[in-house]
This record gives C-alpha cells, structure tokens and sequence, in this order.
C-alpha cells in the first residue's frame, strides 16, 4: 500500500499518467495481443473497466471498491487515481478486469504500480552502507553533509566519547545546573571550541577551500542574564590556541592574539531581557544566518567589515533561556491579581513558540542548539534537610513542582513544557555545594552528568574549571 497521506503527491498520481512499461508484458505470451501497440491498447482497457466501475451502480460490487473510488464524482477513465487504485484488494481487481487479467496478472499489475509509485523503504544496515558508500566517491560532498557530520566538541574528552564527538547539529542541547557551577563557563567554551579548527586554518593563512575543510564554524550567543565575559571569552581562546600548539604534531606556530580574534570575530553577540525580545530575536536570526554564511563561503566576500574572515554559523548558545520566562511570567504569578492558570497558559504558549523557533533553525540551518537552564527554586535545595521544612513550604513545593523538573536534589527550570524539547541533557553539579556551609572549599571538583541523550546512557564525569575552561579532573 502507498503511503495514505493525503499529501502524498505519488498516492494522487493519474493512472494515465503512469510509464507504459507497467503494462508491458503483462498478459502472459499466450494471451497476449502481438502488435506494436499492445501495451498502450491493454492500459486503455484497463482504465476503460475500471472507469466502467464508477459509473456502475454501487451495489454491483459493494465489496470490490472503497468508498473512495465508488464516491468518485468523474466518470472519465483518466481520473482514476494510483490510491483508488491501491485500495482494491487482488480479488476486486480481478472482478473488475476479469477476463481481460488473471489473478496472478492483477497481483503483477498492483505490485508494479507500488514500486514505481510507493516510497521505498530502506533498514539501517542498507542506510549506512549507502551514506558510507557515497561519502567514499563523492569527493565534493554536499555543505548539508558535512554539515551533518560535524559536532560541537564541548573539551570534556569522557562526554564528547559519550556523544560521539560533541552536541550535535540540527538537535537542541539543555545544560542545567546551579549558579556558579560552570554553565556559561561551558557556554564560552563551546564557541571557542565550535570556530577553533578553522581559527588555526586562518591564523595559519588557510584559503576559504581550507577553512571549509576544518569543519569548524561561528556561533550565536544570546546573553539574557549579562553573564558573558569577553575577558574570559578571549582567555579561554587564547589558552586553547596554546593548547592546541603544545598537541600538534606538525611544529607550526600560531599567534594566540590573533587565533583569539579570529575566534571572538565570529561569535555574534544578542543582550536582551524579555520573552518578546528572544522570540523577535530568534525571529531574525534567519537572516543573520544565511548572510553569514554567505560571506563564509565566498559569495558575500568571505570577511566581515574589520577584514578579518567569516565561518559559517554552526552554533547557537542561550543564557538562559530561564531568565526571561522567570521575568515576564514567574515573577507575575506572585504578585499579579491575574488568574494564576491563565498565566501559566501563556507562560507554557511561550515556551512552546520558543522551543518551536529553535527547532527550526537547528533544522534549517543544521545548528548546534545549547540552551542553559537554571535551577527550580523550590528542588530539594543544597541537600540533606529533613521532614520538619517539608510541613512549611508544602505549598510551595507543590506550586514548584507543576513548573519545573524534577533531577535528583534540584529541579530544572520551564517544566514538562520544555522536558520534551530537548535532545539531549546535561547536568553541572558540584561535589561540595560551596552554598552549603560545612563543605570542602578546597576541592573545586565538579560533575557533569549526561541525563538524556539518544546516543548514551546515563554517565558521570569530574571536571574542574581552570583558565583553558572546563576540563576533566585527573
């Protein structure tokens, strides 16, 4: 059977419309009509019938049509379509053609017009065998190919072995955890990261071919909560591009100044405070996009207006995507007269519309998408605590727990109206809460816990925030 979506252009397709070489060879030898035009004489007997059919009275054969082909309003035979067609089982076909086709030849004629109109399917051995296939002999793959097989690395070497090489494009990433935990530290890091291959490239002189070929790229970073640093910014890709020297086997020598520059030119930078911001925000990015990465390929210039040279944009990073909602909603909730369930449903609309956007210009534009939640306020706190807070601040908790998420000892802000929006989940924590009084200030060892992912299972990993920016703790 076809595809029964109405859509489907191939299940509308004429049978006039169909190659001749479906009723070639049809009849057996035997039966079959010897001349020149045989194959054109047996299509038109066959759309004869079955226009005949329609014009029938219904109960002649109420069990050989369906109602889409007795409810056909055209008696013309060239009206006929490949979904009627396919909705007849083998023996109705045979009532109708018969004793023009045999019930073996009814069988042929329908498995014929499948194949030729029907969408193929393919298991994901054949898949992968194909796509490996094609990458091998075709030596100019395709931008959206190898766009596809480029991931953000995040420089936590566990978690990237986890995720098969990073974040990937075209899916939404949500890093979650306490303040001060490292969240935009990652952030930072991952535009760093994100540009640095093709940074080196054009530190080192490399041509746009050159550039393309690292598989690195510029970044989006849409700051909510004024927490980016450009200082820390700059020293996470200078010590990256030193790092980058002390591995390289080849002996060459970057100048870490200007590898920083080449990174920091193509990271955009986006300030706003409000929901209606970030939504006519990410409104605009299209175009930022597509001009970008106009100039990254060479037909917009392949530099930006200091001179220096354009990626394309692979990334795009939102901290947080939890502080306009909290202002524009949360904050409404406690001191607004408004219902509280009529806030709740615009709050749940917004985070749907945002999460919307974002999928389409991950897919559109094959975007590495990182959004970094905050902490629910009401999850469990710093640990511990016993059944004697829980009587007086039940109401509370039970108000939190409609809107975020609940992840072991904190929840993570926007609720089940974000849960499933995300592909993949990463949780930040602290080993020692610095929050919490009593606890070991000297050990600066932190987690990250990959909580979701369609490529892992739940894994842990040390790391510690030194100048490079996030690294696993030895």
């Amino acid at each position: 059977m076809v595809n029964s979506n109405d859509d489907g252009t191939a299940a509308h397709r004429l049978l006039s419309d169909l190659p001749l070489s479906i009723f070639e060879n049809l009849i057996s030898t035997p039966r079959a009509v010897h001349h020149h035009d045989s194959s054109r004489l047996l299509r038109q007997q066959i759309l004869s019938k079955l226009s005949t059919e329609v014009n029938n009275d219904k109960s002649t054969h109420p069990a050989a049509l369906s109602p889409q082909l007795t409810s056909s309003s055209s008696s013309s035979s060239s009206s006929i379509t490949v979904r009627q067609l396919l909705k007849i089982s083998e023996l109705g076909l045979l009532r109708i053609l018969d004793p023009l086709l045999t019930i073996v030849e009814c069988r042929t004629f329908l498995k014929r017009v499948h194949n030729v109109c029907a969408a193929q399917s393919h298991s994901a051995l054949q898949q992968i065998v194909t796509n490996t296939s094609t990458m091998r002999n075709n030596n100019t793959t395709s931008s959206r190919q190898y766009y596809n097989s480029y991931k953000i690395p995040t420089g936590l070497s566990s978690i990237d072995n986890y995720l098969h090489g990073g974040f990937a494009p075209g899916t939404i990433t949500e890093v979650v955890g306490r303040a001060g935990v490292g969240k935009t530290h990652l952030a930072q890091q991952l535009c760093v990261l994100a540009a640095s291959s093709s940074a080196a490239a054009i530190t080192a002189g490399g041509d746009v071919s050159t550039r393309s070929s690292c598989g690195g790229g510029g970044s989006i970073f849409i700051d909510t909560e004024n927490k980016l640093s450009l200082d820390r910014l700059n020293e996470i890709a200078i010590n990256q591009c030193r790092k980058q020297e002390g591995s390289s086997r080849s002996g060459s020598r970057m100048n870490p100044v200007n590898f920083a520059q080449n990174v920091l030119e193509n990271v955009t930078i986006r300030s706003l405070l409000s929901t209606k911001e970030l939504l006519e925000t990410l409104d605009e990015l299209e175009l930022e996009i597509t001009e970008r990465n106009n100039e990254a390929t060479g037909s917009g210039g392949g530099s930006s207006s200091s001179g220096r040279q354009r990626l394309p944009v692979r990334l795009l990073v939102i901290d947080s995507i939890a502080a306009p909602i909290r202002r524009d909603f949360d904050m409404m909730m406690t001191s607004s007269s408004s219902s509280s369930s009529s806030i709740a449903a615009q709050r749940a609309a917004a985070i749907f519309q945002i999460a919307r956007k974002l999928k389409e210009l991950a897919s559109n534009f094959n975007l590495a998408v990182v959004v970094i939640n905050q902490v629910g306020a009401g999850g469990g706190g710093g640990g511990g605590g016993g059944g004697s807070n829980m009587s007086s601040s039940n109401q509370h908790h039970q108000r939190n727990d409609t809107l975020d998420i609940r992840d072991g000892e904190f929840t993570a802000s926007l609720g089940t109206a974000w849960q499933y929006c995300v592909s993949t989940r990463i949780i930040l924590e602290h080993d020692d809460d610095p929050h919490r009084q009593g606890c070991n200030h000297h050990r600066d060892t932190r987690t990250a816990t990959i909580a979701k992912s369609l490529l892992s299972r739940r894994a842990k990993v040390e790391f510690q925030v030194t100048d490079e920016g996030l690294y696993r703790a030895m």
